[in-house]
C-alpha cells in the first residue's frame, strides 16, 4: 500500500514537471502571447512596397503590375492613384471593378495578386541584421537563417516580433516556430551570462 502511495506521488509529480516544461522550455512565449497565423489572402493588409499583378479579363491595356508607392497608392490607367494601403486584397479587387463598371468597361473580371511582398526587417544578435525579402510562411527560424543565424551572444528565447496594426505597433515575444507577415519586425536579444 505504502508503494502505491509513493508511485501515485511521483506519477504527481511527473505531472507537474511535465506541465512545466510544455511552455516551451526555452523560455518561447505561450499562445496567448504570440500572434496567431493567419490565412494571408484573407486578412493580409496592403502597404507601400508591395507589389501587385492586376488582371483585367480581355484588357490587356489595364492590366499589368503595379507597385503600392510611398503615399500608400497605385498609378493605374484610366483610374489615375488608387488608394490601396489598409486595404485586403479583396477589398481593393472590388474598387477597381466598380470603378472600371462605372467609368470604362462594363461588368469587368478583375484578378489582383500580390506578386512580392514588403519586405521584414531583423536586428540584434544575428550576424547579417538588416532588410530581407518576404516568402509566404516564413518563420522566426528562417528568418534567422536567412541573416546568418545567430551570434555566440544571442539568446533564441524572448525574441520580439514588432507588427504594425491598426492599433499601432505591438510588440509579441515570440517563438522559433511562429510565422512572420510582411513589414514585421525581429528583435533578437542578446544572451546574458
Amino acid at each position: 500500500m505504502k508503494s502505491l502511495r509513493m508511485l501515485a506521488v511521483a506519477l504527481a509529480c511527473a505531472a507537474v514537471l511535465a506541465g512545466c516544461a510544455g511552455d516551451g522550455g526555452d523560455g518561447a512565449a505561450t499562445a496567448g502571447t504570440a500572434p496567431q497565423a493567419v490565412d494571408i489572402n484573407q486578412t493580409y493588409k496592403l502597404d507601400s512596397g508591395d507589389r501587385l499583378r492586376i488582371n483585367v479579363f480581355g484588357q490587356p491595356d489595364v492590366s499589368g503590375e503595379f507597385e503600392i508607392d510611398s503615399s500608400g497608392a497605385i498609378n493605374y490607367p484610366l483610374l489615375g492613384p488608387v488608394e490601396a494601403k489598409g486595404k485586403t486584397i479583396q477589398s481593393l479587387t472590388r474598387t477597381i471593378r466598380e470603378e472600371l463598371d462605372a467609368n470604362f468597361i462594363a461588368d469587368p473580371r478583375v484578378n489582383v495578386e500580390v506578386v512580392n511582398f514588403r519586405p521584414f526587417f531583423i536586428l540584434g544578435e544575428v550576424n547579417a541584421p538588416g532588410q530581407y525579402p518576404y516568402t509566404s510562411g516564413l518563420t522566426v527560424r528562417q528568418a534567422v537563417a536567412l541573416a546568418g543565424g545567430y551570434t555566440r551572444r544571442a539568446s533564441s528565447s524572448g525574441i520580439e516580433l514588432i507588427r504594425q496594426t491598426e492599433e499601432g505597433a505591438v510588440t509579441y515575444e515570440v517563438a522559433e516556430d511562429s510565422v512572420l507577415m510582411p513589414g514585421d519586425t525581429l528583435e533578437v536579444p542578446r544572451r546574458f551570462f
